[in-house]
């Protein structure tokens, strides 16, 4: 039998385990809300609705709406800083002159995967306070550097459509980016689900052909 002391660890952990839960619905929800309505336009008590959570738990769990919005945010910059770190890591290990194809394609399928990414940065885009900051000193601009050096190596090698890294940033971003975005509405025009398996590595080939030029003979 257990002890009163296993007991009290059992029930603690449980009350841990319970609490996590509870948070990471919020922080769904959060995402979700501020994504598609704005920081702005999201309450506290839709977001706890929308979670199916007792009201104040926002701030029993983070202190304000303000410490919500950092940690839905830290959350998806931490998933797409791991996901675009690894395809970063992988693409290092195909042919130099294949990489910025390589980088196309595996943004293309990270898009579909977190169609809110793009959501919130058109939300945050438009208004430029420190919500813009945040985001772009903790991941944005980074990502940023990182896709304007690979498409600069790929123009020294005859790869890459005649832009600057600049706005081939924004070129592939709208294109790997909207037909997620607005899904239910390139769903309602083809007929085709956007995010099935299939039709998201069609997009990726059809952005990746679009974007990429094939060496140039020495």
């Amino acid at each position: 039998m257990q002890n009163n002391a296993q007991i009290a660890a059992a029930r603690s952990e449980r009350k841990l385990r319970d609490a996590e839960a509870t948070r990471r619905k919020l922080v769904d929800a959060a995402l979700l809300a501020f994504s598609t309505q704005g920081y702005d336009g999201s309450s506290t008590r839709n977001i706890e609705t929308q979670a199916g959570t007792k009201r104040g738990l926002i701030n029993y769990h983070f202190g304000s709406k303000k410490a919500l919005w950092r940690a839905a945010a830290e959350h998806l910059m931490s998933v797409t800083e791991r996901d675009l770190g690894a395809a970063l890591a992988d693409m290092n290990k195909v042919d130099e002159d294949q990489q910025l194809r390589f980088l196309i394609r595996s943004y293309v399928q990270f898009c579909a995967k977190h169609p809110e990414l793009h959501r919130l940065m058109i939300q945050e885009g438009m208004v430029g306070d420190w919500r813009l900051s945040w985001l772009l000193k903790r991941a944005v601009r980074p990502w940023y550097e990182q896709v304007c050096r690979v498409f600069n190596r790929a123009a020294e090698l005859g790869t890459a459509p005649k832009m600057d890294a600049h706005h081939f940033y924004y070129v592939l971003t709208g294109a790997a980016t909207l037909i997620f975005s607005n899904a239910a509405e390139a769903a309602a025009l083809s007929g085709e689900n956007p995010l099935a398996p299939k039709a998201v590595d069609a997009h990726a080939n059809a952005v990746a052909d679009s974007l990429t030029l094939t060496r140039r003979p020495l």
